[in-house]
């Protein structure tokens, strides 16, 4: 099947339709009890909203990694989200262990450089 227009949806159903948060979020729900992932020590089922998060948390990594100026590329990411402004996509950048390592390990080559970067 040839597809050549644009949509305004991310995700499209083979009729070229929007397909509904609710069917989604149903086949996602469905696909992972039948794969039988289960929550660890207290922690929820894995949802829509954590692969959402978890894309944001690794994309913020990765470009701690590479060294990329976060505040050049943070309203790219934004967009991406479906994020009116780059402000509400600030809680992705507080408090995850992975981010914070990458900060401190930032922070510590800052200070070894002598404020230079």
């Amino acid at each position: 099947m040839k597809y050549d227009s644009v949509s305004d949806s991310f995700f499209v159903s083979e009729r070229r339709s929007r397909i509904r948060y609710k069917a989604l979020n149903d086949a996602f729900r469905k696909l992972v009890r039948g794969l039988g992932i289960e929550p660890r020590d207290g922690s929820r089922r894995p949802s829509l909203h954590s692969l959402r998060h978890g894309f944001a948390v690794e994309r913020l990594r990765t470009w701690y990694q590479q060294g990329v100026d976060i505040r050049v590329h943070l309203p790219q990411l934004s967009v991406y989200l479906g994020h009116l402004e780059p402000a509400q996509t600030y809680w992705y950048l507080s408090a995850t262990p992975e981010l914070l390592s990458e900060a401190a390990r930032l922070f510590a080559d800052y200070a070894m450089a002598g404020g230079e970067r």
